[in-house]
């Protein structure tokens, strides 16, 4: 029987674990459990990765460097509940050794996506800006809370990996044509997902709505500049629901104040965001603390899906959220 090494500390178990699913992960092998509420240190998960075949990580729990990769001498799989693999695999010899790498990018990408289309109908409707008015006793008929649909509009993707796609089809009920920027994908895989292709600044300066959906890599840093921002259309949307890195805040920071188009932003360069932060007090911006991915549906979302994948390995059956070594490099 196998042994599966649970790292995600014991109070959090039942965020990602039903009964249900805890039972069916006890009928996959062995169950190791993290006996503490806190993550293992790298001396008890060394002693602990020995006998282990699969580990489960998650959210802040300890990498699985090199050093304790020593240990680990009957691994076979790494299955992350959570987003980005790297802050637990900062290494790449475990694809060196044959052991096989999961994540849960699509359980979070459904969360992700919703959220963008919240950020997108809050922000085209002035939400917020009419609930100030009339909470304070005023009616919300000033022109400059003219609100507008986000039907027939022209939304630009930055990037067209497992977010966007999401986005992508919960956007088909409105009618929307959209634009993709993505250097790694084909004009046919694009065309099947109903997306034209263009340049980045097309996009830009073509788009009603635009989406960030890159990766946070150095290739990515600060993408979208001066130049990028002074294309926006008058009147346009830009949401970063992505990485705050994308973005120059500064130059962002810039075209807000001159009120030309209205931004929803989940995640920034430095989190948490800081009190004085100018984001927090700007009339034309959603701010939110990095909160798009991650709530209870997800988790539990997380935790069925890699146990079905946990199945899957054990039946030979192909996995679903597998991440490969030549992935890797392109993820955030």
């Amino acid at each position: 029987m196998r042994t599966i090494l649970v790292q995600i500390p014991n109070n959090q178990i039942s965020a990602f674990l039903t009964e249900e699913t805890k039972a069916q992960l006890q009928s996959l092998g062995h169950i190791e459990w993290n006996p503490y509420d806190r993550a293992f240190t790298k001396e008890e998960l060394a002693a602990r990765v020995k006998g282990a075949h699969i580990v489960i990580t998650t959210w802040r729990t300890c990498p699985l460097d090199d050093e304790v990769l020593e240990h680990a001498e009957q691994l076979e799989l790494v299955a992350h509940m959570a987003g980005s693999i790297r802050p637990v695999l900062p290494t790449t010899k475990v694809y060196d050794r044959g052991i096989r790498v999961l994540n849960s990018n699509y359980a979070i990408a459904v969360s992700v996506s919703e959220s963008v289309l919240a950020l997108i109908l809050a922000l085209g409707h002035r939400i917020i800006g009419v609930h100030e008015i009339m909470s304070t006793g005023g009616n919300a008929k000033l022109p400059a809370l003219e609100t507008y649909e986000l039907r027939g509009k022209t939304v630009g993707l930055v990037g067209l990996g497992m977010v966007a796609r999401e986005v992508i089809k919960l956007l088909q009920p409105f009618g929307v044509s959209i634009l993709g920027y993505d250097p790694f994908l084909s004009e046919e895989k694009a065309a099947e997902l109903g997306v034209r292709l263009a340049s980045l600044h097309e996009l830009l300066s073509s788009s009603d709505i635009i989406s960030l959906h890159a990766p946070k890599v150095p290739e990515t840093y600060r993408m979208i500049g001066v130049k990028e921002l002074s294309l926006i259309q008058d009147g346009a949307m830009l949401i970063n629901t992505a990485r705050g890195d994308l973005i120059d805040e500064d130059a962002l920071l810039a075209e807000l104040r001159k009120n030309r188009f209205l931004a929803g932003v989940d995640v920034f360069s430095v989190e948490p965001l800081p009190p004085d932060s100018e984001f927090r007090r700007l009339g034309n911006v959603i701010a939110r603390p990095h909160l798009a991915g991650v709530n209870p549906d997800s988790r539990l979302r997380i935790g069925t899906m890699m146990v079905e994948e946990i199945r899957r390995f054990y039946a030979g059956e192909p996995l679903a959220f597998e991440v490969k070594r030549e992935q890797l490099a392109i993820m955030t």
